[in-house]
């Protein structure tokens, strides 16, 4: 029998508060263990960077990438935020430096069909009694947007099913590090018996004692850096063993290291700073938000995605825009604050009827969502906020496009961010099939653009 012990994270998010004290723990335990002749591995599944923190948007998730040799990890695989959060020359360039091996088992290159060089498709890793376990890593396959930005992303069971059929007779065992969320996870536990553990990601769970579903054990450390997971493997024999998990929090079972706060302060502010290097026009005006209302701020941005794609009408929800920019020079920094989501302009083509269905789905639920509260699909602000519409408007129960009535028979391109896809309010919008990405760039680029344009600094 021999014992293999993992140390792993996930969702970590650019939340770098307790990162010292994470790093310290992660590379101090290794280090014991290694030095006593015991098998141990540091992983993490997925979402290590998030461009919400300034350093990461500054940087294109470099400089987190590099941070987390400081927690010497063995290997990791990658989530949304690092898949879709960057484009695809960003995605090649993020761990060209890495010390670590990144395993992502269920990405290829479209115009290649291989897969990109700075991923592995499995891991074989050897413990210290020569036994053999192998590492699969699957992200979450968001089709859309893998697809625009000129990736394959397969799907993971089939992919799971490829990598067991081709190396079970030459392993002792697999361990997936999934970011594809705890329901796909148990799903995958039943089907795989040959899984001993799954380490967990994407939605944000924390089993502080892992869950059972027949032989595997899924393990899941929450989210933002606040608890670091630890799975045992008693490894009887052949696909054989005992597991068990725990999670520790690190904000009160952690000591603190020495200027923590400052030296992670100091992150965001050097993030800040690189960011306010870029300037992109001059505003003769304040660009406002409210929640509630349309702003001239939303209306600068319809006219922006409406000029990206040349639509017939164009929606964004209120409550993405988190800050006003003041007048005067501006920069990436404030368009940074002003919309830090992931998000890309997408344009879909619907009938007069599919218009008109997807705005009753909307105006039924303005009340509703001015002021919910919401979360995830990239989303990172704190209300969904009301829906408003450029180029579309409703009088007397008619609808008007482009101020005409709208022909029920006629296709209409409507512009709008791809996170309207991914939330369950609007069905009529995930029936769709016509859509497709305009662009790599996020809406805060495009909007960045057309400010350029609309308010130069010359002339």
């Amino acid at each position: 029998m021999e014992k293999i012990t993992i140390y792993h994270t996930n969702d970590m998010h650019s939340h770098l508060t307790y990162w010292p004290r994470i790093a310290r723990y992660l590379s101090d335990e290794k280090q014991k263990k290694r030095s006593e002749n015991e098998t141990v591995f540091v992983f993490d599944s997925g979402d290590a960077t998030d461009r919400m923190h300034p350093l990461t948007e500054a940087t294109d998730g470099k400089a987190i990438a590099s941070l987390l040799h400081d927690g010497n990890y063995d290997a990791i695989t990658i989530g949304n935020n690092e898949g879709i959060g960057n484009t695809k020359d960003q995605l090649n360039n993020l761990f060209t430096e890495s010390e670590y091996k990144v395993v992502v088992s269920n990405l290829l290159d479209k115009e290649t069909g291989s897969r990109p060089a700075w991923a592995e498709e499995l891991i074989i890793l050897e413990t210290a009694a020569k036994k053999k376990i192998a590492l699969i890593g699957c992200t979450i396959p968001l089709q859309l947007s893998y697809d625009s930005l000129g990736w394959d992303v397969l799907d993971p069971i089939e992919t799971i099913t490829h990598m067991i059929q081709e190396h079970k007779d030459e392993v002792d065992g697999f361990i997936l590090l999934s970011h594809l969320g705890l329901d796909t996870d148990r799903e995958i536990a039943s089907l795989f018996p040959e899984i001993l553990v799954i380490l967990g990601g994407h939605t944000h769970h924390l089993l502080p004692e892992g869950e059972k579903v027949n032989n595997t054990l899924i393990a899941g450390a929450g989210k933002f850096g606040r608890h670091i997971g630890i799975v045992t493997i008693e490894l009887l024999e052949a696909y054989k063993g005992q597991m068990s998990a725990q999670v520790i929090d690190v904000r009160t079972q952690l000591d603190e290291e020495p200027d923590e706060q400052n030296r992670m302060e100091e992150l965001k502010s050097t993030g800040k700073l690189l960011l306010e290097e870029e300037s992109l026009g001059v505003l003769t005006y304040p660009l406002e938000k409210k929640w509630t209302n349309q702003t001239n701020l939303i209306s600068l941005t319809l006219e922006a995605m409406r000029e990206a794609s040349n639509g017939d009408g164009a929606i964004i929800n209120a409550g993405l825009f988190l800050k006003s920019i003041p007048k005067g020079t501006t920069n990436r920094r404030q368009l940074h604050e002003a919309l830090p989501h992931p998000m890309r302009l997408v344009e879909i083509i619907l009938t007069g009827h599919k218009v008109i269905e997807m705005l009753k789905q909307m105006e039924n639920q303005q009340d509703k969502l001015k002021t919910l509260s919401v979360k995830g699909y990239g989303f990172r602000g704190d209300v969904f906020g009301e829906l408003i519409y450029q180029g579309i408007q409703i009088k007397n129960n008619e609808v008007i496009i482009d101020n005409n009535h709208i022909i029920l028979d006629r296709l209409y391109k409507i512009i709008t961010v791809d996170y309207l896809m991914y939330v369950p309010y609007f069905p009529v919008l995930q029936e769709e099939t016509q859509v497709k990405i305009i662009s790599s760039d996020f809406l805060r680029t495009i909007v960045g653009n057309y400010v350029k344009k609309q308010y130069p600094a010359h002339g």
